[in-house]
């Protein structure tokens, strides 16, 4: 009844809103009723969206355009803080209330977070999560993660339990812009705000990369045109034509509402549409829904438990990454008899989300609105404006405290020219390859040591020791490995001609990847053209390697950790299976085939029997876990494995080794 009086009285005041001189004067709009109407409906509206975002986290295959829930989110508030601005002119309120409605679950949240990483995460993804904390603490946690990038160590890590935050850091800096923008131009605010919209989808556009997508996706810049676009709905129907466009926009909600369901059943997070323009169609069929919800349809959206279950969006968006995150981290260490339920994860994921987001709604996000709502209020006394900064200064101590134990990252990306060798060095050993080999480069160095032997390495992160230039599914150069061609050959020549190795061990799994050939064309794995390809390029590799009398052993790729495979999509059976899948033999065949036309200069070992006990890729081996991310051996890892592999080679590692 409240909101349908609301409502009422909106109609009967858009003749004096129809009175102002110019379309989105927003100076002199007032509306008359006390309190801003409350919309079941828009809670509906949150519903649908938070779902849609919890849904698309569980399985992107349930439900592949899922993201565009937030999207929604974005609409939705652009038109809410924009009516609020309009309606309760005033920036020291509208900011205290922003900050009391949203800093305190957040705060709660990232501590949370980072105290149970303190005793669950590894030590080398403690560093990472730290600079997440502080910069999601800081409401700039997107450009964090613009900033950092994926490199090829990250694309095999299980992703940040921080990384939602990303959504958040966007509303925030919105916040911060907008308000100031509504009382300082006042006159022609519709007009700066739709040309505002336009040039945030075309900047999306130019910044959009198929190499890596993250500026377009998270930039602040780049994703306002959704705000923005709930923001010109909002001024539209504060606006002199008001009572027009609210008819229209009720027209509209039946296609907007049945447009935006399409685009969550079908556009995909890896389609080039969405930032080509697609994204910000999906912003204006949003936008267009939560205005007609407003001015009173979508009555569906406030039956049943949509609008309680909208009034907790924002802690069930707040809460549930990590704890699908969580969860997913102890499936993967039980031997895979919880992995193997899905319903069982699904359950578990869904169940503590709830819980912990009813309780953080309860005892948090309620108490502290509440306490924005009294009207007569007394004046804040000085130790009550502490509580905000005593607050952040509080988390950023448990984000440093609890990542206190933080290891620098298995791998290095940084590439070095090896050292000059010294003449009384009887063994000189070397590295050659990808990242596995250089996740070797500490045991191996201290072996080197213990021995009086030398050692160098010339292995280069995210490329193969034949210097493929790799390509994602659309043809593009992958990102981390489009330097390989130009800086593989020259790091294994200054290798040869600066130290002169005598044994070098080679591990390089890219060459089962699609590549691109210096003409341009794009060669498939698996295809005769592709094979053909590996085969010259391993073969001037090896050329390379030999060519100043060292010796050369190639180990056969390691199978990824079930961990690690199952957190990149794939089956449990599956993973199970990588030793004997087709594409792994036939191109382990491809390197032995390659090692036996040098007469014996190179040898081909395998270590899979070794970190894969009986067939089976666990995490675990002989009660320690030698690769922490499934793929790279840690520093302790490397030191059990370093040994077994230096005498497959035919090199005795010493006493005590």
């Amino acid at each position: 009844m409240q909101t349908r009086r609301n409502i009422t009285q909106l109609h009967n005041h858009s003749r004096q809103i129809a009175q102002l001189s110019r379309l989105g004067d927003v100076s002199r709009v007032k509306w008359l009723t006390t309190e801003l109407s409350y919309v079941p409906g828009l809670d509906g509206v949150r519903a649908l969206a938070v779902i849609a975002v919890l849904v698309y986290h569980l399985d992107a295959r349930l439900l592949p355009g899922g993201f565009l829930g937030v999207d929604v989110f974005f609409a939705l508030s652009g038109f809410l803080i924009t009516t609020l601005l309009v309606q309760r002119p005033g920036l020291t309120r509208f900011y205290v209330r922003r900050a009391r409605r949203l800093l305190p679950a957040a705060l709660l949240m990232v501590a949370v977070v980072c105290a149970v990483a303190a005793f669950t995460m590894p030590a080398y993804r403690l560093s990472s999560l730290r600079a997440d904390g502080l910069w999601t603490v800081l409401q700039a946690a997107n450009w964090r993660f613009v900033a950092s990038g994926q490199s090829y160590v990250d694309a095999f890590a299980p992703p940040s339990p921080l990384r939602h935050a990303w959504s958040l850091a966007v509303e925030e800096q919105f916040y911060l812009v907008w308000p100031v923008l509504v009382v300082v131009i006042r006159r022609r605010l519709l007009v700066v705000a739709g040309v505002l919209a336009v040039v945030s989808a075309v900047w999306m556009a130019a910044r959009y990369s198929a190499d890596d997508p993250s500026r377009a996706y998270y930039g602040t810049d780049t994703r306002a045109h959704a705000l923005l676009a709930g923001a010109v709905v909002a001024l539209l129907l504060l606006g002199r034509y008001g009572t027009v466009v609210r008819r229209w926009l009720v027209r509209a909600a039946l296609p907007a509402g049945a447009g935006l369901l399409v685009a969550s059943a079908l556009v995909s997070d890896s389609w080039a549409g969405y930032y080509w323009g697609a994204g910000f169609g999906v912003a204006v069929a949003a936008a267009v829904l939560v205005g007609a919800v407003a001015s009173g349809a979508g009555k569906l959206l406030a039956v049943g438990p949509l609008p309680q279950i909208g009034r907790v969006s924002y802690a069930l968006y707040l809460w549930h990454w990590p704890v699908y995150c969580w969860i997913d981290g102890a499936a993967v260490f039980t031997s895979g008899a919880f992995a193997s339920v899905p319903v069982v994860a699904v359950v578990a994921k869904v169940g503590l989300t709830v819980v912990l987001a009813v309780s953080s709604y309860v005892l948090v996000e309620t108490r502290f609105r509440a306490g924005s709502r009294a009207r007569h209020r007394p004046p804040p006394r000085r130790r009550h404006l502490l509580l905000a900064p005593a607050a952040f200064a509080v988390v950023l101590a448990v984000v440093l405290i609890s990542t206190i134990r933080a290891a620098p990252p298995l791998v290095d990306d940084h590439v070095e020219a090896p050292g000059e060798a010294a003449a009384d060095e009887p063994v000189r050993l070397a590295t050659a390859g990808d990242s596995v080999a250089r996740s070797l480069a500490p045991a191996l160095r201290r072996v080197a040591t213990a021995n009086g032997w030398g050692y160098a390495d010339g292995s280069v992160s995210s490329c193969s020791v034949a210097a493929l230039l790799m390509v994602e599914s659309d043809g593009s150069a992958y990102a981390a490995g489009r330097r390989c061609p130009s800086v593989v050959p020259s790091v294994q020549g200054q290798l040869l001609t600066r130290f002169h190795p005598t044994l070098v061990l080679v591990h390089s799994r890219w060459e089962a990847f699609a590549v691109r050939r210096p003409d341009g064309t794009v060669v498939r794995a698996g295809t005769p053209a592709h094979v053909a390809y590996v085969r010259a390029r391993l073969t001037d590799a090896f050329q390379r390697l030999t060519s100043g009398g060292a010796r050369v052993v190639v180990i056969e790729p390691v199978p990824l950790a079930d961990s690690l495979c199952r957190r990149l999509g794939r089956s449990l059976a599956t993973c199970r299976a990588q030793a004997s899948d087709p594409r792994f033999v036939q191109y382990n065949a491809l390197r032995r085939s390659v090692a036996a036309s040098f007469g014996g200069r190179i040898t081909v070992i395998r270590i899979d029997d070794l970190v894969c006990p009986h067939g089976r890729c666990t995490d675990e081996v002989d009660g320690r876990v030698p690769r922490p991310d499934g793929l790279h051996f840690s520093a302790e890892g490397a030191a059990w494995i370093v040994p077994r592999i230096l005498r497959r080679a035919g090199l005795d590692p010493g006493v005590g080794m």
